[in-house]
């Protein structure tokens, strides 16, 4: 079972029925007059606007929903498309977009007006949040930094975006806003505005664009929809922002890109997307959440009721897991390296038998995107889906040194590593990553330890087992590695400056694969003959657990992923081209013990 939340300093609830789990869902609202994408909207789940967009060309058109219907209402004055939008139903901006560029005009809730130009033309969806009288447009074409900010009366610059970039989403204020996604190229990098100056914080799930967005703040929002490649692949993956991390929630049943949205700082708890593409959508979907009292992962309560004892009782993870199919891999292989954070949003790099091909996983289904430089087997990966590092590996019959760089979109070689290997284990970033062990020439196990820091590999210290094709997890500070050739139970443990021996796998195997994001809590899966055994680690033992669907070796994963976001994908000894996530379910228990 997961911790729970420490109780010291917090309120217990006290009900008389047990709450609902705090979960949001996506229900059909009222269907638009006209299908649209890349519009501007303004307004809340209720009083929503819509204008402008593509149907197919630039347009004037204007539509408001009071929560069941479309009505159409005046025009705008200037035809556009990919414009901006902020404000309240009554009370909204209309700025930039394909046409006019550099227009705004204000609605009254009957009618369009004209007012101050904004300093900088932009099109291609810049993201806007705020009221009326206080708003915030930042980014758009051509990948634009430019941020200004809305009085009610002119526009001012304001320190722009670290990134410029066009085609965001985003929400909140104009003191405290989120900036999501957006292109060239597509990214799921995320800025956050304090009312002063941009920062970037954590990415997204999903590497998308075109999003729609909702929330109140910086610390409050989500994201739905989109496109991973720019029009052809669309998402209906939903992600929901607590100020510190994105989580993956309901999905909206019609995946879309370019609808519209909530803006003047509405909480996510009520957001709406309508419209968008593909086709040009007519059709309207809403968020809603449970009414209180409802409960999260983590939370406890005492439920009581007359002429009944009251139940301390929480809501948490219970039991230890279980594999479930996912999308195939367009290619069978074997082989080769992992990259990705969650088992959402992954990359499977390389392999046997064609070794130059990358695939993107999202959720549901891989994409081909763009191929390594060199192509190879039995590399190192490790980061992201939209930044990661690959090192090493085997182009018959050589190693290799050769490391590449991953951006999103494209691979760029940077300094190679200090020994060519194969079959070494990596994990970590992007810009903080390690590769362990591994066979060198002329087919030695090896216990070289090297440390990549966003420019250049450096040796630390040796593991105390040379060993080969074996798992890792973690971090550069906080790392583990379990199996492999000749040592193939041994496990060791990374602080950041040494290796510690700690408990053995219950099954020692080479050619498995991993998943953890430290040294305190790990899955080893699969491995050599074909197996199909689970292993979890908890910081101080190994626990057999639910067994992989397929059994297979020489598999790969997401090894700097939360163990319980793992991924398993290809394998051999036939190359495979099955995948499976890990899923822990969450229920409610009674935690009285007595």
């Amino acid at each position: 079972m997961a911790e729970y939340k420490q109780l010291k300093g917090q309120n217990i609830q006290v009900l008389d029925t047990n709450p609902v789990v705090y979960a949001g869902t996506w229900s059909t609202g009222g269907a638009l007059n006209q299908g649209r994408l890349a519009c501007g909207s303004a307004g809340t789940q209720t009083a929503n606007l819509v204008y402008g967009g593509d149907i197919p060309s630039p347009n004037a058109r204007t539509e408001s929903y009071d929560g069941t219907a479309w009505t159409e209402v005046n025009d705008l004055n200037s035809g556009r498309r990919a414009n901006a939008g902020l404000g309240l139903q009554t009370a909204a901006i209309c700025a930039g977009g394909t046409g006019p560029g550099i227009e705004v005009e204000s609605f009254n809730g009957t009618s369009w007006t004209e007012i101050a130009e904004l300093n900088t033309a932009r099109d291609n969806n810049a993201t806007s949040v705020g009221t009326s009288t206080a708003g915030l447009i930042f980014g758009g074409s051509p990948g634009l930094a430019v941020n200004e900010s809305w009085n009610g009366t002119a526009w001012t610059e304001l320190n722009d975006l670290n990134e410029g970039r066009q085609e965001t989403s985003g929400f909140g204020t104009n003191t405290s806003a989120i900036c999501a996604g957006g292109t060239s190229p597509i990214v799921a990098d995320v800025e956050s505005w304090n009312g002063t100056s941009w920062t970037e914080i954590s990415e997204m799930t999903t590497t998308a664009t075109l999003r729609t967005g909702a929330g109140s703040s910086n610390t409050e929002g989500l994201v739905a929809g989109g496109t991973t490649d720019g029009g052809s692949s669309v998402t209906a993956n939903c992600e929901q922002w607590n100020g510190s991390s994105w989580t993956e929630v309901a999905n909206i049943s019609t995946a879309r890109f370019g609808g519209g949205g909530t803006s003047g700082g509405t909480n996510s708890v009520a957001a709406i997307c309508s419209g968008g593409h593909p086709p040009r959508l007519t059709n309207t979907e809403e968020w809603s959440f449970p009414s209180t009292p409802a409960v999260q992962e983590g939370q406890v309560w005492v439920k009581t009721a007359t002429g009944v004892n009251s139940v301390l009782k929480g809501y948490g993870a219970q039991g230890t897991g279980a594999w479930a199919t996912g999308g195939n891999l367009n290619t069978a292989k074997q082989q080769m390296a992992g990259a990705g954070t969650t088992k959402t949003a992954a990359l499977a790099i390389g392999g046997a038998p064609n070794r130059t091909t990358n695939e993107l996983y999202n959720g549901t289904a891989w994409t081909e995107v763009g191929d390594i430089n060199t192509g190879r087997s039995l590399m190192v990966g490790a980061g992201s889906s939209t930044a990661a590092i690959i090192g090493g590996g085997n182009v018959p019959p050589n190693n290799q040194v050769v490391a590449e760089l991953w951006d999103g979109s494209s691979w760029t070689e940077v300094n190679d590593l200090n020994t060519a290997t194969r079959g070494a284990a990596g994990f970590g970033s992007s810009t903080a990553a390690l590769s362990v062990g591994g066979r060198v020439p002329p087919n030695t196990p090896s216990a070289k330890n090297e440390s990549w820091n966003g420019t250049s590999w450096t040796e630390l210290a040796d593991i105390n087992s040379a060993r080969y094709i074996m798992a890792g997890a973690g971090t550069t500070t906080s790392g583990i590695i379990f199996g492999g050739d000749p040592s193939n139970a041994v496990v060791e443990s990374w602080n950041g400056t040494a290796w510690t021996e700690v408990a053995e796998l219950n099954t020692g195997r080479n050619q498995l694969a991993g998943s953890g994001a430290s040294n305190g809590g790990a899955l080893a899966f699969g491995g050599g003959g074909a197996v199909d055994i689970t292993e979890q680690w908890n910081g101080s033992s190994w626990t057999e657990i639910g067994d992989l669907s397929t059994g297979r070796e020489a598999l790969s994963s997401s090894q700097s992923s939360p163990a319980f976001d793992a991924l398993a994908f290809g394998g051999g000894p036939t190359s495979t081209a099955a995948t499976e996530e890990w899923t822990i379910p969450f229920v409610e228990v009674d935690l009285d013990t007595d």
